[in-house]
């Protein structure tokens, strides 16, 4: 069945006059007598019957139209939804990111808004762990991620900043009398790690081998926000990213003495996947301004040099 028999139809019954109905539809009256003979034919019932010098819908007609007319109204809210998701002034950038970085997300987008004057684009962030952001890049659930880089062929990256890794120990502790912290004398000190599921965790436990240092893991958990509720509650200390909203209740943040690898963070997309022009101009808003997470920690007084 095609489609533009199904306006022409709609139109004609709302019109009740085929003249009428060809010049709102731009098109001959014999093109759209004829569409509307081939649509009877496929449907095998008479849709419209005269009525003097009008016409009017059969009863037939009169069960089809409602069917007709939510058809159409359906693939036009559709393609008024797709329009204003794409349109780079009003489009929907979807992302995702460390749960770290939440907060540098939401500043980075009103910075882009308030910037461009892209005011009616509307932003979807997800927090999400290591794994989480990989899957959704690859699989094009996503437009664009902030996080560490990914080491596939198929994923594009600008760097943006790197996220210092601090250690985090609750206020009181023999630490935190320290301005920075060798991680040797976290050798036996409980511990509170983040889990197999985030990628902190496997590089952690590679540098810890490395010094030869043990801590003693009392607990895990993929969630910074938990991390900090454990170490404010005085169950061990921990390794994190730089809070962005500064030392928890009842923490104190201290550099890391040790030169250690950097935490390098990038926006990063798939390039074999279809990527709307509103993230698109995200995008090139970000690589053109440079390195916009260290610029995010100066600002705010959190660039460990």
């Amino acid at each position: 069945m095609n489609l533009q028999w199904l306006y022409y139809f709609n139109t004609i019954a709302e019109l009740e006059h085929y003249t009428r109905a060809a010049e709102q539809l731009h098109v001959s009256q014999s093109n759209l007598s004829h569409a509307i003979k081939e649509l009877e034919e496929e449907l095998g019932a008479e849709l419209f019957e005269r009525k003097g010098r009008n016409i009017k819908l059969t009863k037939y007609g009169e069960i089809f139209l409602p069917y007709v007319q939510q058809t159409i109204n359906s693939l036009e809210a559709g393609i008024t939804t797709l329009k204003e998701y794409i349109d780079p002034n009003v489009g929907t950038i979807v992302l995702a990111g460390f749960q770290s970085i939440a907060q540098f997300a939401t500043d980075l987008m009103v910075r882009y808004q308030s910037e461009t004057n892209r005011l009616e684009v509307q932003f979807q962030y997800s927090q999400e762990i290591w794994k989480g952001i990989q899957g959704k890049l690859l699989d094009g659930s996503v437009d664009l991620i902030l996080g560490t880089r990914l080491s596939y062929p198929q994923i594009d990256a600008a760097y943006i900043g790197t996220h210092q890794l601090v250690v985090l120990v609750p206020e009181g502790h023999e630490l935190a009398g320290e301005e920075k912290v060798d991680l040797k004398k976290l050798d036996g000190e409980n511990f509170i790690a983040f889990d197999n599921n985030a990628q902190l965790r496997g590089q952690l436990e590679k540098l810890f081998g490395e010094m030869g240092i043990r801590p003693n893991v009392v607990s895990e958990t993929p969630n910074d926000q938990i991390i900090y509720g454990l170490v404010a509650a005085r169950r061990g200390v921990s390794i994190v990213p730089y809070p962005l909203a500064g030392a928890p209740y009842n923490t104190k943040i201290l550099p890391i003495a040790n030169d250690i690898p950097q935490r390098r963070i990038y926006l990063q997309w798939n390039k074999e996947r279809y990527i709307p022009p509103a993230a698109k101009y995200f995008r090139d808003y970000i690589i053109r301004s440079g390195e916009v997470f260290d610029q995010y920690l100066e600002h705010h007084g959190m660039l460990i040099r």
